[in-house]
């Protein structure tokens, strides 16, 4: 257990920053001592040679005889021991504790004009020495003198000149330690705080954010993460959007499969009760034309079921407005809801380019505001072209409340410009006309279908993902009449926002429509 306590200690990054380092340090430190000692070493020994060679040539050329007190003195005076000897070895005399005609058995008497650097042992003490021969006049018989240098003085000459590198480096052993692993403990706590985040990451806590510190390449990294949890939180929604998408798409097939038979049924049984009745009632009227439509809703779940693409229906843009506002009316009359429709008259002859989607869009919306409020206003107009150029195609989700809208307002010549360049990639000229292999009869325009209700709109927690599948603010709700409605829209080639104006709440379909020739002409004449 205590080995791989240790061993995880040794794994550290903290202990591989600073092991390295401290190992540098101490080697160079070491190195400069050991440098420093042997050149003490030297400069000593070329300093007591030195200093040899001046008291011989100072004791050699004197004219006074050599006394205990001259001894003496001399020996204080260069910091060095003498002793002087006859040929026998016999003190005569000394600034040691020796007394005069002692014998020193173990001394060389060898006179070299530089220093030997030999070792003699008196009483507990080592001296290094060197002997010369002084001759003068007076003197019949040969007089030895011997120099000494105590060697203890000498090794701690040479120590004092490696002491001082080598504290120097251990001191800044110390502080470099300091100084790195205060660092370097900052360091770490930054990737432990960055390790736990990924971490989290990794069990599927994708919201993990990494606090942000310097912007250094730790605190880059921090970013990168963040933005990687929060990509990957993006991806992991959107898998699991599409998986209920998937799952719905199953489920409405086996549905609709199972719908078809039964409202063929019901219809049938419509149809026969209201010969057989014979009464004036427009509400059976009203069931066969709901039953009819979702006959056909029931033909394009199963046509998306089997995998084949949905075939355009075009019709008339008013005529399917009117159809949808027959089931509502009767809707709103059994809820109790105030339901008021404008549908402008410069919509006949207008034909949109999918007539199932725009009614699916349309009922989707009415729907949704007769439940938030209970009074409901539809109004559905062609626009004009100043309305075109400042409503791009591309708008869809946006909300002016939030300020999004306001840029179509402030630069509405960037947006019509972007809007040409739209026109001219879908087929559109300048005129507004859609051109075609033949000929140039109809006109391409947008029309704008808008609902409000008094009620209190989306919540602030949905209110940005609204059209987004099962996102829904209603207990019983599923979240997929809105996303409808906006894939409506795109398959319209328009566009859909929702915006809070005078404690209302205003849902905007715009769709792309196109005129016949003949009519826009009239429309162009009766605006002259």
């Amino acid at each position: 257990m205590w080995g791989f306590v240790l061993l995880n200690r040794f794994q550290s990054l903290r202990v591989r920053l600073l092991f390295p380092l401290l190992a540098v340090a101490v080697v160079a430190s070491l190195g400069v001592a050991a440098a420093s000692y042997w050149l003490g070493d030297r400069w000593e020994r070329e300093q007591v040679a030195s200093r040899y060679r001046e008291i011989e040539s100072t004791v050699s050329t004197a004219s006074f005889p050599l006394t205990p007190l001259v001894v003496k003195s001399i020996a204080d005076l260069t910091e060095t021991d003498l002793i002087t000897l006859d040929s026998n070895k016999m003190v005569l005399q000394s600034s040691l504790p020796l007394r005069s005609g002692d014998s020193v058995d173990s001394i060389s008497l060898k006179a070299q004009t530089n220093f030997r650097d030999e070792v003699l042992l008196i009483g507990s003490r080592r001296y290094r020495y060197s002997t010369f021969e002084l001759r003068t006049q007076n003197q019949t018989k040969a007089l030895w003198v011997a120099v000494l240098f105590n060697e203890s003085e000498l090794r701690e000459a040479r120590w004092r000149m490696a002491s001082f590198p080598l504290l120097t480096g251990f001191s800044t052993i110390i502080l470099l330690t300091s100084v790195t692993l205060l660092f370097a403990s900052r360091l770490i706590r930054r990737l432990s705080t960055l390790q736990q985040c990924v971490g989290r990451i990794s069990t599927g806590e994708f919201n993990a954010i990494v606090p942000s510190g310097p912007s250094d390449e730790v605190g880059r990294l921090g970013v990168a993460v963040t933005r990687m949890s929060r990509q990957l939180l993006k991806m992991q929604e959107t898998l699991q959007r599409q998986q209920g998408e998937k799952l719905l798409h199953q489920v409405a097939g086996g549905l609709a499969h199972q719908l078809r038979n039964s409202t063929t049924g019901a219809r049938m049984a419509i149809e026969l009760h209201q010969r057989s009745c014979g009464l004036a009632d427009d509400s059976l009227g009203v069931a066969l034309n709901q039953l009819e439509h979702t006959e056909a809703h029931v033909r394009r779940l199963l046509t998306v079921a089997s995998g084949r693409k949905e075939q355009d229906v075009p019709e008339r843009a008013l005529g399917c407005l009117e159809d949808s506002m027959q089931t509502l009316m009767a809707t709103a009359k059994h809820l109790r809801i105030e339901l008021d429709a404008n549908l402008a008259s410069d919509l006949e002859g207008v034909m949109v380019s999918d007539g199932p989607s725009l009614q699916a869009a349309f009922s989707n919306l009415v729907l949704n505001a007769m439940y938030e409020g209970n009074r409901v206003s539809v109004e559905c107009r062609m626009l004009s072209g100043f309305d075109v150029a400042t409503r791009p195609p591309d708008a869809v989700g946006m909300h002016p409340d939030r300020g999004d809208a306001s840029i179509g307002n402030k630069l509405p010549e960037v947006i019509r410009s972007s809007n040409e360049s739209w026109s001219r990639a879908q087929g559109i000229s300048s005129a507004g006309k859609v051109t075609t292999g033949i000929g140039e009869v109809t006109r391409a325009g947008f029309a704008i279908l808008t609902v409000c209700d008094n009620g209190d709109g989306p919540p602030p927690a949905v209110a940005n993902d609204i059209f987004e599948p099962f996102v829904t603010s209603k207990p019983e709700g599923l979240g997929l009449g809105l996303p409808l409605v906006a894939r409506c829209a795109r398959r319209l080639e328009g566009d859909v926002q929702w915006e809070r104006l005078e404690q209302q709440t205003k849902f905007s379909l715009r769709f792309r429509v196109t005129v016949p020739e003949d009519k826009f002409m009239q429309k162009v004449s009766e605006s002259k």
